[in-house]
């Protein structure tokens, strides 16, 4: 299967955690258990924005996130009566500048993609916008780009050819 083409704005935010001072548990902990709340929260609150996301533990703590768009994100970080904006002004005041737990994000507007997924159920942006079975005109990568560039409707006239 491949994705459906997200809508015109459809944004992939990724957000990430960095530990600096493993031996500052007080610090990285404090952090850490901020994200559950707000994912939770958004998981709730459907019309804020998120579609989809998950949660990944390694070398770092990685959200990667699909939004409907990048107002509702921006939205969604300015929201004093949402858990982000209480958690940030924690984190600015207590460690932003301690060198202890680093925090990066990375915000992208959806232009151009491709993907395909076998033998899983949808995952990533599929889950986020839905999906459907590659046919011949989505065999390849190049193809899948191609049809990334046209509107949905584009596509569809394009497939009935």
């Amino acid at each position: 299967m491949t994705a459906e083409s997200p809508s015109q704005g459809t944004t992939l935010f990724l957000i990430g955690m960095r530990v600096t001072r493993p031996w500052r548990p007080l610090s990285w902990l404090s952090v850490m258990i901020e994200m559950p709340p707000m994912l939770w929260h958004l998981r709730r609150h459907r019309d804020a924005g998120m579609l989809a996301s998950r949660m990944y533990f390694g070398g770092s703590i990685l959200v990667v996130s699909y939004w409907r768009s990048g107002e509702d994100l921006r939205r969604f970080a300015a929201d004093t009566s949402a858990p982000h904006l209480p958690a940030w002004r924690r984190y600015s005041k207590r460690l932003a500048d301690r060198n202890r737990v680093g925090i990066w994000h990375e915000t992208y507007v959806i232009g151009e993609h491709e993907t395909i997924y076998a033998g899983m159920p949808p995952w990533g942006l599929a889950e986020a916008v839905g999906h459907r079975p590659i046919g011949p005109t989505q065999a390849t990568a190049q193809r899948r780009l191609a049809a990334s560039r046209t509107t949905p409707a584009q596509a569809d006239a394009h497939q009935a050819l």
